[in-house]
């Protein structure tokens, strides 16, 4: 059965084995007023599409797998930029460009957006421990993806809007491992 059925399968009838928890919504939500991830400029253009795109066409799991987990690598970069500012920006004699993420937030919220971006990297590490490794190639995809800024601010809040979606193609994809 082809990929795309399944998530249309998964999108029409929400099974529960391929969802994005409640938790986990809630918790994004949490963070995206906090972090403006629902502004216009956020929702446009997203970062991951040709992912989504890529394996909602496609019937080849290995290269799904391939693309996935370097999706998820680019997540894990993204998150540990954002994790570093906090740990780096009181030793920093210049005003590097992650540190806007959390600069406009107060210390109780910065804590509140570390602690979920944690909860997320945790979840993304052991999807991606699910999934193993692949060696494939589909090109175009991948240059996409390491086009990526992983330290500016707007890839950051554009990766984190379409964190639940990046979530359930993964989790669709190792739950078939």
């Amino acid at each position: 059965m082809c990929l795309l059925v399944l998530l249309g399968a998964v999108l029409a009838f929400g099974s529960p084995r391929w969802h994005v928890p409640a938790d986990m919504i809630q918790t994004h939500e949490s963070i995206a007023q906090l972090l403006g991830l629902k502004q216009p400029e956020i929702g446009t253009k997203p970062l991951f599409s040709s992912v989504i795109r890529s394996i909602n066409t496609s019937c080849q799991r290995k290269e799904d797998i391939m693309l996935i987990n370097a999706t998820l690598s680019i997540y894990t970069r993204i998150f540990s930029s954002i994790l570093q500012h906090g740990h780096d920006h009181h030793n920093s004699q210049h005003h590097d460009k992650a540190s806007a993420l959390l600069d406009q937030l107060s210390d109780s919220e910065k804590t509140r957006v570390k602690t979920v971006v944690k909860t997320f990297q945790q979840e993304m590490e052991k999807l991606k421990r699910n999934l193993g490794q692949v060696d494939t190639d589909k090109e175009d995809v991948l240059s996409e993806l390491n086009k990526i800024k992983v330290d500016d601010p707007i890839d950051q809040r554009k990766a984190l809007a379409e964190y639940q979606q990046i979530y359930q193609a993964a989790s669709v994809i190792s739950s078939q491992s």
